[in-house]
């Protein structure tokens, strides 16, 4: 959990990880969106369309937290979650995004078959976190907008990116990042960075899945 460096995958740029495998060029709105996005990411993050050279991780204040802490969000029917609900499901999947990050949205149309097969297992839950939605209210309207054309079958909360859960993200550099946390909310394995829609990263996300259950039970 304590790399000195990792790989910065936010691609906020359409022609980045491109989940159809073309490239487009960027909408002005779009880019819009990214200036608006990029100040909710921490200070010193860096944003690249390299996805193989490792950079140093910019310097946050404290040790990154092992849970979300408390929080409360809502999903896109108005529906509300807190941490507390962690507690229904062995293993909680939480895909980190943001609404000017292209690469996290790009795979959304991915996100549905992977969260339908791990929700198979009762024991198992899938949600999207947006980090940005409750910023101002065009990132609102954005959230909005990306969720009713990509139409997800779990819950995609909106959380504002405050109190304790600011406390974690602060940590987060790369997007997408999708963390796997047990039902207590403790955060457990190593967050798996990048598109999770490849076998590897499939096989990492089952990994954590895993561990999960295992703290679950303990």
């Amino acid at each position: 959990m304590k790399n000195k460096s990792k790989i910065i995958l936010a691609l906020m740029l359409a022609g980045s990880l491109v989940a159809c495998g073309k490239k487009e060029e960027a909408k002005p709105e779009e880019v819009k969106q990214e200036a608006i996005s990029k100040k909710d990411l921490p200070e010193g993050a860096k944003i690249t369309n390299d996805t193989t050279t490792p950079i140093e991780e910019p310097q946050v204040e404290g040790e990154k937290p092992t849970t979300l802490g408390t929080f409360e969000a809502k999903d896109q029917d108005g529906k509300k979650f807190t941490n507390e609900d962690f507690k229904n499901y062995d293993a909680t999947v939480i895909n980190l995004w943001f609404t000017g990050c292209s690469a996290c949205i790009q795979e959304m149309p991915e996100l549905n078959k992977v969260a339908d097969d791990l929700k198979k297992d009762e024991k198992v839950n899938f949600l999207t976190l947006c980090t940005d939605a409750e910023y101002d209210q065009s990132t609102m309207d954005a959230f909005k907008r990306i969720i009713d054309e990509n139409k997800p079958t779990y819950q995609a909360l909106g959380v504002k990116n405050e109190g304790e859960i600011k406390k974690y993200l602060d940590h987060v550099f790369a997007y997408p990042t999708t963390i796997v946390v047990d039902k207590n909310g403790n955060i457990v394995g190593e967050d798996v960075v990048g598109a999770i829609t490849s076998e590897d990263q499939i096989a990492k996300l089952k990994a954590n899945i895993e561990k999960a259950k295992e703290s679950s039970n303990k």
